[in-house]
């Protein structure tokens, strides 16, 4: 074995002092060695073999060394623990990995992070990268994120900094002697290693014993014992009754090992994946969610229809999802099924001591701690000091203040933001970023990117074709591929990527401010389109439609992310533009009626509802046609099935116009769609709609019918149609 060299010899002492320091305070550390590649990895294998035994992860993008994992094995970490971490950032510096990998290492852990040259490591190619580039761009340097990274770890107090370009005897010197390890805390008689833990698990216990549709809310940050106090009251349940049954959800099953591990194996114990739970709907005394923010909303909100006892885990920021926007989201949907839900915090952390300097690091790095100032209830005065720009992204890495603030609104808002929004939003090519300020302070922010002007014929027929999908220009692509328009891509557009207010600001127009900067701007550069994807729900379709926007195109199938059918909405900003929105828009209002009634029979009938109200409706004069037969149902006792095709062309027609009058509600409008458009079973709309049987359910869809008929022929009101016979 060749003997090691002088700076592998300060390195490693200086590595096993740091673990034995991290050791003696159960917190982790942090060693940053920085140079040319060849060299960073001879030092960290250094590292490594004079620290055997340990659970240890190599991530990179690089093949070597062998033992190196890829960065995307950092999702293979989530629940679990390491003690030592080397993160090889010369491939590439990937957020979102980063963040997974460092929340598994464990009190006592050690990282080593391997970088170019802090000084010129903006300014080298960052194959991660590509992920942001749309087509044609190449990988990019890693520009100002990179740049605001090396700040902040330059800056670090806490950070242990080795540097190639230095010479040994100017590197940090390994403090002696070393503390003696400190033991973990010790759990209390229940299980439980810390109070807010305790706090926890009774009140996962509450909600098993305690009354019906009461969901508990879990929210900390990494490392606070959440998981663990899910598993320990499970075996607690388990313990107390051997017919008891208990299902754990959970992106995947190894996000739940921690939960699992801790509530041991018993026959009353199985994982399920969240879709399998709303599919077989299998039985349960109690249903424990766990990193409930990585899970689209719509199958959260379905599994409090479901299930009368359900506890829900979320981590506040960090590469699983937002928290806190998981938090305030889906808040509406507990409020409005479950009242009574209640939220418990964990704020001690318990797989490392407090004040923990990588824990400190992240936050600043990824600005996991990104938090929205505190606006006082505005008034007219206040609301008129508002002012909107577009901001430099120069600018923006460099300002703190504005950046935190920015990203903050980002968390809040959605979420499933990641740290590697926060690259996308400083380095993303085409990107601009426009904020509201209040008082100098970010009250409300919209980020969009440059799409479409592909002028490549062929490639633009490769697109239609469905043969090619080049990165990026996803409202050109999906205009193309889905919706039938060959032109889009050769259209130039921006696309609406976030937009978001601050919450004591909402509902007072700064969204439509920020898209009306957002429009002008794109007529003065002589752009075609603006428009956005989103999944959709009823409340953002009434938002972009009261824009003026119009809806071009519906997904058929769920968006992985956020579990909803994806829409695309535009608003034109030139002659090309306003053709290609309103041959769109014709289209689909063509289409609607074959899609409800095949790929999206599944859509929940308040959503479809909302779309048809968002599209013009068809010519009226197969109603006069189909007058008497709709008359007869909803005056007389003409059968529903014999109805089903005029009660389709009435509610394609009418529902729109009678939904805005408020002469129907929405959930009357819903039902109508799930019944005449979506061809539902009856049983499936009692259950649905919560009727009390079949008959009252016919009864309801008379009434409703009425009001659209009364609607679309005002002449033909109650006392002109056909009494009903007992």
């Amino acid at each position: 074995m060749p003997t090691p060299s002088p700076q592998a010899t300060a390195i490693v002492a200086l590595a096993r002092a740091l673990r034995a320091e991290a050791l003696g305070c159960r917190q982790r550390r942090v060693l940053l060695v920085s140079g040319e590649v060849g060299w960073c990895e001879r030092q960290a294998l250094a590292v490594l073999a004079t620290l055997p035994g340990l659970a240890t992860t190599w991530l990179s993008a690089r093949a070597s060394p062998p033992q190196a994992e890829p960065l995307g094995a950092a999702r293979k970490l989530l629940g679990g623990e390491l003690a030592l971490l080397v993160y090889d950032a010369h491939g590439g510096f990937d957020p979102d990995a980063f963040g997974a990998a460092t929340g598994a290492l464990i009190g006592g852990g050690l990282l080593l992070l391997l970088t170019p040259p802090l000084a010129e490591w903006s300014t080298l190619t960052d194959p991660q990268t590509a992920r942001l580039a749309p087509w044609p761009h190449p990988p990019q340097p890693g520009g100002r994120f990179i740049a605001r990274l090396a700040r902040v770890l330059a800056s670090d107090p806490a950070l242990v900094h080795i540097d190639q370009s230095q010479h040994p005897a100017h590197w940090p010197q390994p403090d002696t002697p070393a503390p003696a390890p400190a033991p973990p805390p010790a759990p209390d008689a229940e299980g439980a290693a810390s109070a807010d833990q305790a706090r926890a698990i009774e009140a996962v216990l509450r909600v098993a014993r305690g009354r019906a549709h009461r969901p508990l809310v879990l929210s900390a940050h990494r490392g606070r014992g959440k998981s663990a106090a899910l598993g320990i009251a499970a075996r607690r349940l388990l313990a107390e009754a051997e017919d008891y049954r208990i299902l754990v959800t959970a992106p995947n099953r190894g996000a739940a090992a921690t939960l699992l591990g801790h509530a041991g194996s018993h026959p009353g114990l199985d994982f399920v994946a969240p879709a399998d739970l709303l599919d077989r709907h299998p039985a349960a005394d109690l249903v424990l969610v766990d990193e409930a923010a990585a899970i689209p909303a719509p199958l959260l909100e379905g599994l409090l229809h479901r299930y009368p006892r359900l506890v829900f885990a979320a981590t506040v920021h960090g590469y699983e999802g937002t928290g806190r926007g998981f938090e305030l989201r889906f808040r509406d949907a507990l409020e409005r099924h479950t009242p009574g839900w209640r939220l418990e915090r964990l704020e001690q952390p318990i797989r490392w001591a407090a004040h923990d300097p990588l824990e400190t690091l992240g936050f600043r790095a990824l600005l996991l701690d990104a938090a929205i100032p505190a606006i006082d209830p505005p008034s007219s005065t206040t609301l008129a000091g508002i002012t909107c720009e577009r901001l430099d992204r120069d600018t923006l890495a460099g300002d703190e203040t504005t950046l935190g603030a920015l990203f903050g609104l980002l968390v809040q808002a959605h979420y499933q933001t990641r740290p590697a929004d926060l690259r996308m939003l400083l380095d993303g090519p085409g990107v601009r970023v426009y904020a509201c300020r209040l008082a100098g302070r970010v009250v409300a922010t919209l980020i969009a990117s440059a799409e479409g002007g592909i002028d490549d014929p062929a490639l633009r027929a490769a697109i239609f074709e469905g043969r090619r999908r080049p990165r990026g220009h996803l409202l050109p692509q999906t205009l193309s591929a889905h919706a039938g328009l060959a032109e889009a891509p050769a259209l130039r557009a921006l696309r609406v990527v976030r937009i978001a207010t601050h919450p004591a600001l909402r509902r007072h127009g700064l969204g439509a401010r920020l898209l009306t900067t957002l429009q002008a701007a794109a007529r003065a550069e002589g752009l075609d389109l603006v428009g956005t994807s989103f999944g959709a729900t009823p409340g953002l379709l009434a938002f972009w439609r009261h824009q003026g926007w119009r809806l071009a195109q519906v997904g058929t199938s769920r968006n992985a992310a956020s579990g909803e059918h994806a829409v695309v909405l535009l608003a034109a900003c030139s002659a090309a533009g306003e053709r290609l929105a309103t041959r769109a828009e014709r289209r689909l209002g063509a289409r609607i009626g074959v899609l409800l009634a095949g790929p999206l029979r599944a859509l929940d009938p308040r959503i479809a509802a909302a779309l048809l109200s968002a599209l013009p409706p068809p010519s009226r004069n197969a109603l006069e046609e189909d007058s008497a037969e709709l008359h007869a149902f909803a005056n007389a006792h003409r059968t529903l099935e014999a109805s089903l095709a005029p009660l389709a062309g009435l509610t394609r027609v009418r529902l729109a116009e009678t939904l805005r009058a408020g002469r129907i509600t929405p959930d009357e409008a819903a039902l109508l769609v799930a019944c005449a458009l979506q061809l539902h079973a009856p049983a499936t709309l009692v259950e649905r709609f919560s009727a009390s049987g079949r008959e009252a359910l016919t009864e309801q869809l008379r009434m409703v019918t009425g009001r659209l008929l009364e609607a679309a022929m005002p002449g033909a009101g109650a006392d002109k149609t056909t009494p009903r016979t007992p």
